[in-house]
């Protein structure tokens, strides 16, 4: 039996794959002109529930299709906020 289910990240732990063709942002903004999403992001456990320092906690597991710019905003947050982070998944970075 094969699994099907792509890896889920771990804590601390951000996954980013190429985002499919004809594959538009997340953001509400940028989905409603039809942007062209760069990457899906899967986030892990960043941090501790409710506990200070903890990100987008109901986003944990999830993943979100994302334009080269809120993938550099949430990288940069996200970098910022936790210093034990770890990217994988992709080999260039997207937006430049």
């Amino acid at each position: 039996m094969t699994n099907d289910q792509p890896p889920t990240p771990g804590p601390d732990e951000i996954m980013v794959a190429a985002a499919t063709r004809r594959t538009v942002c997340h953001a509400r903004g940028h989905a409603r002109i039809g942007v062209q999403a760069e990457v899906v992001v899967t986030l892990g456990d960043l941090g501790t529930h409710w506990q200070p320092g903890a990100l987008w906690q109901d986003c944990w597991g999830q993943s979100y299709s994302m334009c080269g710019e809120c993938w550099q905003a949430t990288r940069q947050v996200a970098q910022g906020r936790r210093p034990a982070l770890v990217i994988t998944g992709i080999a260039r970075d997207p937006a430049g």
